[in-house]
C-alpha cells in the first residue's frame, strides 16, 4: 500500500521556519491514526487465529497510542505561544521520520506469509521507538517551554527597569525646568561625581544651557576656567605669532608650529567649556556627543605638545623630525575622529581604544628616548626642564581629578566652587602656561641643542 506520508528532512538550518501546526496536525497526528488503524486491522486478522499473547501486546499498544495522542495534544497546546528553536526543530522531525520507518515495517508484514513470526518483535520494536520518541519530545517541548519562560522573565526585568527609568526621566525633565536638581534626582546617565550633591541642571534645550551662563550652579566654575582660559591663551597666541620679536627672525614653519600649539590649546579650552555648558542638557544623545569634545580637545592638546618638542628636539635632523611629527600627526587625527563613531564603546572594540591610548602615550616617550640616546642625560635633561613644570601640572591635576579631592572627603562642601574638576581644569590652564615657556626657550636653544648652523628665513 503506498504510504500516506511524505517525510522531508530539514538542514537544521536557523533560517527554516518550523509551523509546529502543520507538524502535529498534517503528519505527527495523522501518523498515530495509521498506526493505531494498522494495529486494529492486525487485531481483526489474528482474532480468528487465537493468537491471545499477540492480542494482548496489539491492544497494550493500541492504548498507549491513545493516551500518547492527547498528551501531544496538551504539548503541542504548550508550545502555542514558544519560538520555535533548532534543536526543537531537529528532535520534532526525526522523531517524525523514526516513526514513519516503523510504520513502514508494519506495512510490509502485511504482505509476508509468516508475519505471525515476527509480528510481535516489530510490534516491541515500534513500541520501544514510540516511548523513546514520547521522551525525545517531552524533553524538546520542556526545553522550548522553559526558554520562552527565561525569555519573558528577562524581558519583563527589562520593562520594570525602562519603566522606572522612564518615570525618573520625566520627574527629572519637570523638576529640572524650574529648578537645580540634588543628585539623586538626576537619571543614572548624568551621574558623574557622587560627592557633589546639589547644583544639577536638567535642560531641554543648548538655549537653556548657554543661558544658565548667567545664574550659579555646579558647572559655573568649569564653564569660567576654562573660558577665561582660552581668551588668554588666545591673546598670547595673536601676540607672539604677530606682534612679538620672538619669531621674527625664525623660518616660516616655525610660526607655523607655535600657532599649532595655540589653536591647539584654545581648541581644548572651548571643546571644554562647549561640553560643560552643554552638560546639564537632558536630551541623552547630545549629551554623549558633547562629552566627546572634551576627550577630543585633550587629545589635540597632547599631540600639539609633543609635536613642538619633537620639532625643536629634531629641529636639525630632518629626517626624525618629520616622521616624529606625521606619526603625531596622525595620532591626532584618529583620535578626533574616533570618539565620534558609533562602535567606539562597544566591548569587543575595547583592545582597539587601549592600544589608541598606549600608542598616544608612547609618541611623546619614544622620541624623548632618542633624544637621550643622542645628546645623552644631562644635556636632554636640561633641555627638557622647562617642560617639567608643565608635566607637574598634568599629572598632579589628573590625581586631583582622579581621585575627588577635596570633596571626598567633605562631601556636598564643595557644590559649586572649589571641587576637584575645577581645580583640574586650573592645573590645565597651568600646563598649557608652562609649555609656552618651554616653548619660548626651545626657540631660543634650537641651534645649539641641534648641534646645527642657524638657519633664518
Amino acid at each position: 500500500m503506498e504510504n500516506l506520508l511524505t517525510i522531508n528532512k530539514t538542514q537544521g538550518t536557523c533560517d527554516d521556519a518550523l509551523d509546529l501546526d502543520e507538524l502535529f496536525t498534517e503528519r505527527l497526528a495523522p501518523l498515530l491514526q495509521k498506526f493505531k488503524y494498522r494495529l486494529h486491522h492486525f487485531e481483526d486478522s489474528l482474532s480468528s487465529r487465537c493468537l491471545q499473547g499477540t492480542l494482548e501486546k496489539i491492544k497494550k499498544s493500541h492504548s498507549m497510542l491513545e493516551t500518547l495522542d492527547q498528551e501531544w495534544q496538551h504539548r503541542w497546546e504548550q508550545l502555542n505561544n514558544c519560538q520555535p528553536s533548532l534543536f526543537l526543530t531537529q528532535t520534532l522531525e526525526q522523531s517524525v521520520a523514526d516513526l514513519s520507518e516503523k510504520y513502514r515495517e508494519l506495512e510490509t508484514l502485511v504482505a509476508d506469509d509468516y508475519f505471525e513470526k515476527t509480528l510481535e518483535d516489530t510490534i516491541d520494536a515500534m513500541i520501544s521507538t514510540i516511548e523513546e520518541v514520547d521522551g525525545r519530545i517531552s524533553d524538546a517541548v520542556e526545553h522550548a517551554y522553559n526558554m520562552r519562560n527565561r525569555v519573558n522573565k528577562t524581558i519583563h526585568g527589562i520593562a520594570d527597569m525602562a519603566s522606572e527609568q522612564m518615570e525618573h526621566l520625566r520627574q527629572a525633565i519637570a523638576y529640572g525646568a524650574n529648578r537645580l536638581l540634588h543628585y539623586e534626582e538626576l537619571p543614572v546617565p548624568w551621574r558623574n561625581n557622587k560627592h557633589i550633591h546639589t547644583g544639577y541642571r536638567f535642560l531641554s534645550t543648548p538655549a537653556d544651557c548657554f543661558h544658565s551662563l548667567l545664574y550659579i550652579h555646579n558647572e559655573t566654575g568649569n564653564i569660567y576656567t576654562h573660558l577665561i582660559g582660552f581668551f588668554v591663551f588666545l591673546g598670547i597666541g595673536i601676540y607672539e605669532l604677530f606682534y612679538s620679536q620672538l619669531l621674527s627672525g625664525v623660518p616660516g614653519i616655525d610660526k607655523i608650529i607655535f600657532a599649532v600649539f595655540f589653536l591647539a590649546a584654545c581648541k581644548c579650552l572651548m571643546c571644554s567649556t562647549v561640553w560643560h555648558t552643554l552638560s546639564g542638557i537632558n536630551d541623552y544623545q547630545t549629551f554623549t556627543r558633547m562629552a566627546c569634545l572634551d576627550y577630543v580637545g585633550i587629545s589635540v592638546l597632547i599631540c600639539a605638545s609633543i609635536i613642538l618638542c619633537e620639532y625643536y628636539g629634531f629641529y636639525c635632523h630632518d629626517i626624525w623630525r618629520n616622521t616624529y611629527i606625521v606619526g603625531t600627526g596622525t595620532l591626532a587625527m584618529i583620535g578626533v575622529g574616533m570618539p565620534f563613531m558609533k562602535w567606539f564603546d562597544d566591548i569587543e572594540y575595547r583592545w582597539i581604544r587601549i592600544m589608541f591610548f598606549v600608542c598616544l602615550a608612547s609618541s611623546g616617550a619614544i622620541p624623548i628616548a632618542h633624544l637621550y640616546s643622542i645628546h645623552g642625560a644631562l644635556a636632554t635633561s636640561s633641555w627638557l626642564a622647562p617642560v617639567a613644570k608643565s608635566l607637574a601640572c598634568y599629572i598632579l591635576g589628573v590625581a586631583v581629578y582622579a581621585n575627588q579631592l577635596p570633596e571626598a572627603f567633605w562631601p556636598g562642601k564643595f557644590d559649586h566652587f572649589g571641587h576637584s574638576h575645577q581645580l583640574w581644569h586650573l592645573f590645565v590652564c597651568g600646563g598649557i602656561w608652562f609649555h609656552y615657556t618651554a616653548a619660548v626657550k626651545f626657540v631660543g636653544q634650537r641651534a645649539g641643542f641641534g648641534s646645527c648652523d642657524l638657519q633664518t628665513a
